[in-house]
Parts: C-alpha cells; structure tokens; sequence
C-alpha cells in the first residue's frame, strides 16, 4: 500500500515534469548547441522521470520482498527507491537547463 501510494505521487511529479520539460525547448534554435536542444537530449529528459520511477519502485518491491522473506523489516527499502526516484528527477532537471 505504501509503495503503491508513493509510486502514485512519482507518477503526479512526472506528468510536472513531463509539463515544465515542454518548455525547456524555448531556447533552442540553429545555433545553440544544448543538450536538450538534441534528440538524445529531449528523449532522455522525458525517459529518465519515468525509468526511475519504475526502477524505484522495482527496488523497494523486490528488496522489500525479499527482506521480507528472510525476516527482516522492509522498510529500509523505501528510501533507497525515493533517493533513486529523486537522482533521476535530478538527471533530467540537469538537462532541462543544460
């Protein structure tokens, strides 16, 4: 349930992202040569929110599982996917400004 709820807000941070990502394109043209200004720019920034919420939340499912299973709490697992969640946000902000 936890996880469930956390991944429903990662996915509500994506569509943000996904909007404010649109306008990141405002200044590119013939001679600025950004990163984002370049198909593997623009297609890495719109991809990276949505892997890392899928890897996030592959991680805390699976790690916790598998705790879980070997009598341990699994709650340790769930930070590690929002800090892998927030690194990928990270990354495509990076490029939104490059």
């Amino acid at each position: 349930m936890t996880v469930a709820v956390l991944a429903s807000l990662g996915a509500t941070f994506d569509g943000l992202a996904f909007y404010v990502s649109i306008f990141a394109t405002d200044s590119c043209g013939p001679h600025n040569p950004a990163l984002v200004c370049t198909t593997f720019g623009l297609l890495s920034m719109w991809a990276l929110p949505w892997v890392g919420l899928a890897l996030a939340v592959a991680v805390s499912v699976g790690f916790g599982l598998w705790a879980a299973r070997r009598g341990r709490t699994p709650w340790v697992y769930l930070p590690v996917g929002v800090l892998l969640y927030a690194a990928s946000l990270l990354g495509a902000w990076t490029i939104m400004v490059s």
